[in-house]
């Protein structure tokens, strides 16, 4: 037994530098790049990029790998990846045939496989319990997916699958320092002995043996990749979970990370009561093995950095296993996989009967219009609940909206760490299960095999001592919830509230909803990480989205975001949402116009004339006077390019650099900036011509005479295409350049230019989309601004606060002349709902003295948004008027060379002050600055102090 112990479990990895590796990856694969080695125990594992393509991952094999074995671990990588896991795919030899490679110091079978350019989830900063739920996750479904595989290999004899763990221990065991030894061996053999007396009740299959945070790597799009198939193995179903428990303990020390590994292995396999009665065994024998191996593997392996480093981590995963009474811990993870803590128990409801959900989360209905922010409005929906029901409770764990905190630079804890329970004064509370009560008035404490139920506000009824279940222990106060919370016997209880960015399950804070009788909510960080994917699958990469990690934002309010995890957020960039974020009239206009009629504008009803007659109230000039409902900018602007090219029978259209106007065929071809359509230029058609972007600050023309030039290039542009016969139908541009960052063009360019393309016989086309409807402050146009008056004006976004709404604004003689083509329809664009939308913005930002506000905040944010280019040599310039503005930042103020990199790094850090900012500009440097035109003054102020602190960061790390 010792001979074959030792050749099968003590394996020195194979003899192949970095060097020679690289050779093998070229000759045998095709992959020429430097080879540097990653840790592996017992195989030599290699990274190659490759000098061209994404390079291989490259195994050489230790001697005791044969090629049924290789055969088997394909079949299990299969398996798993057709179950749902994401794992490498094998890489092909250049020939197909078999990679034995002679080196210098013998002969070894090399593989590649897939390179995936990611972290292990071992190199974070801490294992968090969403983590924890998630590699368990992982390993239920790779078991899952690995149920019925056979194969002659699976049968295998290695240390690592745990049926030898004993086995393993005793022969491995004198490798241990000696002041561990004792302690490890009768450890093992008492956990052996219980795995023994169930292993008959266990089912048996094949495993992949070895899902852990070094074992799981996360990319770039937060995919995770389960890595490295040479421990699968057949073993026990529940030995798959042990061994990704055990990791997590090892790291964390937490019961409650643990139970989040069990809760998410069970979403995927349920297990049966024998396994969960031997999950904490198999752990402590896992622990008591990764102990044993690695001071084993050290004494023929040396020089094995891996092994070394890892010797103190693995003797923590035994340690603290071991510490735990297996029974206490079997109850605790009984209650992590929805089973009461002991086999047979039913628990007695708390209060006498079953509690009525009360949702305080973030999209709760019963928090709508703002009233999330009333004080007192848990107590009071609670009361009005208890009208309905004679018990209410608020869950565990849930993101409460309730207590969310307005003010974006100081989240507050939101995260509900118990279950607060209400009921009528006076009401009964019982022990749900037998067991020793403790505690003091201030809080009962029900204890029973370390499950430990908190009380905190109940008035008590019984002394502390030995209770029955359902025995009457306390009651309800008049007027307060009653905080029912569980935790380890061996923790502090934890805050009624975690912090936006802490944990809300620890030791300390077990959720007791099963206890209660209370539905759990699922983990809002596990839903973020679902919703991601979920987006990704169903838009494809084309789909632009903002920030590489974004946070989910399901409720919005003023100029507050408000994500599910508990977090409030400024929006300082959402030009769309003028009068602000769920704003009631406009809720209320909507609503009400879907329960009347919504349908085609073909019809006749009376809103489709209030809405444009509204419009026009502010036309710039009253000869635009006909409005064309539509459903979007680009939508706008495609209309606004055919009716030019009709009234003027012309084809051709002038459009200025840099701009974008839309995703429709029409309006992409005059969009002209190479960040939005990097191919714009090749991709132009032969009737769209382009000339410079005003922009006086980094454009071709600055400083005094810069419009005059501007115009005289766009002159001498327009006389040259009338000289080859291609005369213009119109000139298209913003009047204030919002792509280029809220640049506004040198004074009396858009007057001269209007004037230029009318004595050519086109037409102006003013794209308002993004800078009209009072934005600006000042003026409610940005041709207003400009001091030019168009013949057309297009618009969107904030004519339906994100509602489908745009329309086209013009003279009725050019309206006419698209008669002669065909009658104009639009099925939403005028529909009864939106012309409904429509005018409850209107109206609100006349009401509100939205503008009025846009120009004073507006005037107010640059001020201190110049005074922060005092301090700050990075801020080139300040762009715009009001609340449309552009903060460009320049690695050079005399070059202006762009600060690209830098720009990217303050807009993810300004994300973890609590703002919401992107960049815009071909050259990605500027700060789009477009909140909601309700921002006041003092969330202006946070949005200056937090980008204060940012740029200091960022200009430290000389981007």
């Amino acid at each position: 037994m010792t001979e074959s112990i030792s050749r099968a479990w003590l394996l020195a990895r194979p003899g192949v530098t970095e060097g020679a590796a690289g050779e093998i990856a070229e000759r045998c694969f095709g992959v020429r790049g430097h080879a540097i080695e990653v840790g592996s125990q017992q195989d030599r594992n290699f990274a190659v990029r490759g000098e061209t393509g994404d390079g291989i991952l490259l195994k050489i094999d230790n001697a005791a790998t044969d090629d049924a074995t290789r055969e088997f671990q394909a079949l299990v990588g299969g398996a798993i990846a057709a179950a749902g896991v994401a794992t490498p795919a094998a890489v092909a030899s250049l020939d197909g045939a078999d990679t034995r490679v002679v080196t210098a110091a013998e002969t070894v079978v090399a593989r590649a496989f897939q390179w995936i350019e990611g972290r292990p989830l071992a190199d974070e900063m801490r294992l968090s319990g969403f983590r924890a739920e998630q590699l368990g996750t992982l390993a239920g479904r790779a078991a899952t997916g690995l149920r019925g595989i056979e194969h002659p290999a699976a049968d295998r004899d290695i240390q690592w699958e745990l049926g030898r763990a004993n086995a393993v221990i005793e022969e491995l065991a004198g490798a241990l320092p000696e002041e561990r030894r004792a302690e490890c061996l009768a450890a093992a053999r008492r956990a052996d002995a219980a795995v023994s007396a169930l292993s008959h009740k266990l089912l048996r299959q094949v495993i992949h043996g070895d899902i852990t945070a070094d074992n799981v790597l996360c990319d770039a799009a937060g995919t995770l990749w389960v890595v490295d198939l040479g421990d699968a193995a057949m073993s026990w179903r529940v030995a798959e979970l042990a061994v990704t428990a055990a990791d997590v303990l090892g790291r964390t020390g937490s019961i409650a990370q643990v139970g989040r590994v069990v809760r998410g292995f069970c979403a995927e396999a349920e297990l049966s009561e024998p396994e969960l009665a031997a999950l904490w065994p198999l752990i402590v024998l896992r622990g008591a093995v990764l102990a044993v191996s690695g001071w084993s593997q050290l004494d023929i392996d040396p020089g094995n950095d891996y092994a070394r480093e890892r010797l103190e981590h693995e003797w923590e995963v035994f340690a603290r296993a071991a510490a735990i009474d297996p029974a206490e811990a079997e109850a605790q993870l009984r209650l992590a996989a929805g089973l009461p803590h002991r086999s047979g128990t039913q628990y007695a409801p708390l209060a006498g009967a079953s509690p009525q959900p009360l949702d305080l989360g973030v999209a709760s209905e019963l928090l709508d219009r703002g009233a999330w922010l009333e004080p007192g409005i848990e107590q009071r929906l609670a009361e009005q609940a208890l009208a309905a029901a004679p018990v209410v409770a608020a869950p565990f764990g849930q993101a409460r909206l309730s207590r969310v905190s307005p003010r974006a630079d100081a989240p507050a804890a939101a995260r509900s760490r118990a279950i607060e329970l209400w009921a009528a004064p006076g009401t009964e509370l019982v022990a749900p299960f037998a067991g020793e009560l403790g505690g003091d008035d201030e809080a009962l404490e029900l204890a029973d095999l370390g499950v430990v139920l908190r009380l905190s506000g109940a008035a008590r009824l019984a002394a502390n001592g030995r209770v029955r279940a359902g025995q009457v222990i306390a009651r309800v106060p008049a007027g307060l919830p009653v905080l029912v919370s569980r935790r380890w016997r061996d923790a502090a209880p934890d805050p009624t509230f975690a912090a936006f960015d802490g944990e809300y399950e620890t030791d300390g804070a077990l959720d007791p909803s099963l206890i209660v009788g209370v539905c759990a909510v699922a983990d809002p960080e596990l839903e973020l990480r679902g919703e991601r994917t979920r987006r990704d699958a169903a838009m494809g990469g084309a789909s632009e989205r903002y920030y590489a990690e974004p946070p989910r934002i399901e409720r919005g309010w003023g100029a507050l975001l408000i994500e599910t995890r508990g977090r409030a957020y400024l929006d300082m960039v959402n030009n769309v949402t003028a009068i602000g974020h769920s704003h009631p009239r406009l809720a209320d206009s909507v609503a009400r116009q879907l329960n009347l009629l919504n349908t085609n504008s073909r019809f006749l009803y009376g809103l489709y004339a209030d809405f444009t007659s509204r419009l026009l109230e502010h036309s710039p000039d009253p000869a635009l006077d006909v409005v064309i409902p539509v459903s979007s900018g680009s939508e706008a602007n495609d209309l606004a390019l055919r009716l030019a090219q009709v009234a003027t029978g012309r084809k051709m259209i002038v459009a200025a650099r840099e701009g974008y106007h839309g995703w429709t065929m029409a309006s992409d071809a005059v969009s002209t900036s190479a960040f939005d359509n990097p191919h714009a230029a090749d991709s132009r058609p032969d009737w769209v011509d382009i000339v410079s972007a005003p922009n006086e600050y980094r454009g071709r023309f600055r400083g005094e005479g810069a419009a005059e030039r501007y115009v005289a290039e766009l002159r001498e542009r327009l006389a040259e295409l009338a000289a080859a016969g291609r005369a213009p139908a119109a000139f298209i541009s913003e009047p204030v350049l919002g792509n280029a960052g809220g640049v506004i063009p040198p004074a009396g360019y858009l007057a001269g230019a209007y004037a230029a393309i009318r004595e050519a016989g086109g037409v102006a086309i003013a794209d308002e989309v993004q800078v009209g409807y009072g934005r600006l402050g000042s003026h409610f146009w940005g041709s207003e601004l400009a001091g030019a008056v168009p013949d057309i004006i297009t618009v969107a976004k904030a004519a339906g606060n994100a509602f489908p709404l745009g329309a086209v604004i013009t003279k009725r003689e050019i309206v006419d002349a698209l008669r002669e083509e065909g009658m104009f329809f639009s099925s939403s664009g005028g529909a009864p709902a939106s012309m409904a939308a429509g005018l409850a913005v209107l109206d609100v930002i006349r009401d509100e003295g939205l503008q009025e506000n846009a120009r004073v905040v507006g005037e107010h944010l640059i001020e201190k948004l110049r005074r922060l280019g005092e301090r700050h040599p990075m801020l080139g310039e300040v762009h715009g008027s009001g609340l449309y503005l552009g903060v460009e930042l320049v690695r050079d103020r005399a070059t202006l060379e762009p600060a690209t990199e830098a720009t990217r790094e303050v807009c993810e850090r300004l994300l973890a002050h609590g703002v919401i900012m992107q960049a815009t500009s071909e050259r990605q440097n500027v700060l789009k600055v477009k909140p909601p035109m309700t921002l006041t003054i003092a969330q202006a102020d946070v949005f200056v102090a937090a980008l204060d602190r940012v740029m200091s960061e960022v200009e430290s790390l000389n981007l």
